[in-house]
């Protein structure tokens, strides 16, 4: 496929919103105008941003060209989505890609590091321009055969605690249909590494005109990944040290806009008392129609899956046996989880947050007169959508 590329200065598209400075200054970050790269194709098109000289990305900078370009990109799409990284103070962007699609669909991926860390700017444009050779690809909304509601020519009428009415007829084949693909990747020499990749989904045609669901769960290649030190140092990368994965957490936290009054719903996997216990892995169903699967992996030692339904947010609590091959070398796995938020709210036409996804790890790296260190590294993005 032919594509078109488009380069230009974005501080030169958007005047005085970047400072040029330089970086780092004591515990301040400070940036300079990055470089976009606009790459127009048949059926979607791109946009990346670096910098040309090592100075990481602004993040609030970030946030408003990828709206305007997600606006301009599908500008006949109701449904308009995007992911923003939120990260730990200390933490920076290196690059930001996305993918648009007519129909607004997205495919994101973010690269970060710590602020201590050098950024390579030619192997970070080369990292954002192989991922843009990919088209994005999506399955198809799949709607099932069976239908739930009221028979046609029938009526069903509803009394709630507050004495509102409501009049609900016909049948409709609710289903899961597929936003988009987030992916980050959080390079932190000498601990280690951490990779996300995870799927947004909206619950379509379910005949509740009162809520809107979303969920953010599995898809073709999405895991949740640690690469420790340890395991990065023996395959001969050099810039790292014996670290080994001690505890790590994956967090969906869906209260981000009270406005929408967001109501937890599925969390996956989940159990009522105890934790999962030793390296083992379990299948996993998303029940609905149509359903969802995925394999969720119980590192050596346990997992515990919190969800709470008061701060509508799920935990799942990974806890290592440090000697094992899960604590020494490349862990991955998967989680997913569901909220319903307010429809008219979500449809005024406004942008608004939707779920945070983040992962955070405890390292472990000791000397052998049995004195450790516990050093922490995190990542993370928040979804955003507006209808309309």
């Amino acid at each position: 496929m032919r594509q078109k590329v488009v380069w230009f200065v974005l501080g030169v598209l958007v005047g005085s919103l970047f400072l040029a400075s330089a970086y780092p200054t004591g515990n301040n970050v400070q940036y300079v105008p990055p470089i976009i790269q606009r790459i127009s194709s048949k059926d979607y098109t791109t946009l990346l941003l670096y910098t040309p000289n090592g100075l990481p990305l602004d993040v609030k900078n970030v946030q408003k060209a990828v709206q305007e370009f997600v606006l301009k990109s599908a500008p006949n799409a109701k449904w308009h989505v995007y992911a923003a990284p939120e990260l730990p103070k200390g933490s920076v962007i290196t690059g930001y890609g996305i993918k648009v699609t007519r129909d607004g669909r997205v495919d994101i991926l973010i690269t970060a590091t710590n602020m201590n860390n050098p950024i390579l700017p030619d192997r970070i444009r080369g990292e954002l321009l192989e991922w843009s050779k990919k088209a994005p690809k999506f399955k198809p909304d799949v709607i099932p055969k069976e239908k739930i509601g009221v028979p046609k020519g029938w009526k069903v009428k509803t009394v709630d605690s507050n004495g509102n009415v409501k009049v609900y007829s016909g049948e409709s084949s609710p289903y899961w249909h597929n936003f988009g693909k987030v992916e980050i990747r959080k390079v932190d020499p000498p601990y280690g590494n951490l990779y996300a990749r995870f799927y947004m989904y909206g619950l379509w045609n379910d005949g509740d005109p009162n809520w809107e669901t979303f969920l953010a769960g599995p898809g073709d290649g999405a895991v949740y990944r640690i690469d420790p030190g340890y395991g990065l140092r023996e395959s001969g990368n050099g810039n790292y040290g014996y670290f080994v994965t001690y505890q790590a957490k994956i967090i969906h936290d869906w209260n981000l806009d009270s406005k929408l009054n967001p109501h937890l719903e599925i969390v996956k996997p989940v159990i009522e008392d105890g934790m999962f216990k030793g390296h083992s892995q379990v299948s996993v169903t998303i029940s609905g129609t149509p359903s969802l699967t995925f394999t969720t992996t119980i590192p050596d030692y346990e997992m515990d899956p919190v969800a709470d339904m008061d701060l509508q947010r799920a935990v799942w609590l990974m806890k290592f046996n440090t000697n094992s091959r899960d604590a020494k070398y490349s862990f991955g796995t998967m989680v997913a989880s569901s909220a319903k938020v307010k429809e008219a709210v979500l449809h005024d036409g406004n942008w608004h947050k939707i779920v945070y996804v983040s992962m955070w790890t405890k390292f472990e790296g000791c000397v052998p007169a049995s004195i450790c260190v516990y050093p922490e590294t995190s990542s993370g993005v928040v979804w955003y959508v507006k209808v309309g």
